[in-house]
This record gives structure tokens, sequence and C-alpha cells, in this order.
């Protein structure tokens, strides 16, 4: 009795795995339109019904979307899309979490150090820019959420990797939508030590910038220990 759903799943799958082979391979580009239901399950030698599956797995994913009267149309890839899956995983799993920072605490560092060998006087001045909004922000007592999503953003763009941009983006996006949850926000601490990011950078030293962020990551994992480990001290 269980030997049909499972089969189902399978084609569902291979549906999946096949249309995401097509957009990777750039056959399907974002913005285009997908061929009509009946035509695309007879290429893949599929039913209907396996295929809107396969569909519906990427949708979750971000890579198709399903336009009401319109067709399924491949979507340009953001970290907006790549978090969804990983939101309720990294919720369930405070282990994961951990291990999410770890990753950066591995990565930003070279970031910044890779910055402050490229960073041009435009891009420095960005970078001041961004702590001035930060320390209005402060004065309001809003929030740093969204500033230093755009603050740890524009460093990776400084640094000129793409990859890693949409790498840090997507993990970014998932710390700041975890860290609202988080009381006792010390937006000081953390625009101080952006501050000495930026002094790092705009000196064009990447062990200042290296040493720099390693601080800040240090006190990034700090702030998330009360979700890590949840009922416990860590002030």
């Amino acid at each position: 009795m269980t030997a049909q759903p499972i089969k189902q799943q399978k084609l569902a799958a291979s549906a999946a795995e096949e249309l995401l082979a097509l957009i990777l391979r750039g056959d399907f580009v974002a913005g285009q339109r997908l061929p009509p239901e009946r035509l695309l399950a007879e290429q893949m030698n599929i039913s209907r019904t396996s295929l809107r599956d396969g569909i519906a797995r990427l949708e979750v994913l971000g890579h198709l979307e399903a336009r009401q009267g319109n067709g399924v149309f491949v979507r340009e890839p953001s970290a907006a899309h790549l978090t969804q899956p990983f939101q309720g995983m990294l919720i369930r799993s405070p282990q994961k979490l951990e291990h999410l920072l770890e990753f950066r605490q591995m990565i930003e560092p070279e970031v910044a150090a890779q910055a402050a060998a490229r960073a041009t006087p435009t891009q420095i001045a960005q970078l001041h820019l961004c702590l001035k909004r930060q320390e209005a922000a402060c004065e309001r007592h809003i929030k740093l959420s969204d500033e230093d999503l755009i603050f740890h953003s524009l460093i990776a763009q400084i640094a000129g990797n793409e990859v890693v941009m949409l790498v840090l983006e997507t993990l970014r996006s998932l710390m700041v939508q975890l860290r609202n949850q988080v009381v006792g926000d010390r937006p000081e601490l953390t625009i101080s030590e952006h501050r000495a990011l930026v002094c790092a950078i705009a000196s064009a030293s990447p062990q200042a910038a290296r040493q720099a962020m390693l601080v800040h990551m240090g006190s990034v994992r700090r702030h998330a220990a009360p979700l890590i480990h949840p009922g416990e001290d860590n002030a």
C-alpha cells in the first residue's frame, strides 16, 4: 500500500532535479516562462501530477514562481529565497545555528581583509555613510538589523567575490531574522566594532581588518548565545 506514494515522491524529486538542472544550465533563464504543463510532462515522460509536485518543490526553494493564469516562471535567485528552507531548521536545531556562526567566523575575517586590500575612496565613503545611518538609528532606539545587513553586504561587495557575497548575504539574512528574537541588544558595541572595521579598511590594512572582524564575530556569537543555549545566563 505504501509503494505508490513512494514512487510518486521519487518521480516528483526527479522532476525537480531535472528542471533545476535545466535552469542551472541556462536552458531556462530568469523571467522565462516554462513550457505548458502538458508538453513538459510529455517531454519528461512523467505524469502532470508528478510534474506539479516537482515544480512545487522548486517554488519552495525560490527557483520558480507560479503566477495565477499566466503559468510558471523562473525566478532570479536571491538570498531571501535561499534562506527559506533553512529558517525552520535553525529554529528547531540550535546546534546548526552555532555551526552557522562558526562558518561566518571562518569566512568573514578574510572577506574583511580582502576588502581592505581593494577598497576605493568611494567605497570607503559608503562605509562611513553606513556608520552614520547606524548612529542615527541608535539615537532613535531603532534596531540595527537592517543597517547591519547593509554594512556587511557592502564589505563583501568591496571584497569583490560574487559567490561569497551571495553565501554571506544568505547567512546574514537568517541571522537578522533570528537576532530580532533576542532582547538586550547592544547597538553601541556593534557600532564601535563597525567603526574599527571601517578604520582598518580605510587604512588599507588587511591584517587589522581581519582582526577587527574576528572581534566583531566573537561579539555576534555571544549575542546569539541565548538562541543556542536558551535559559542560560550569558551576560
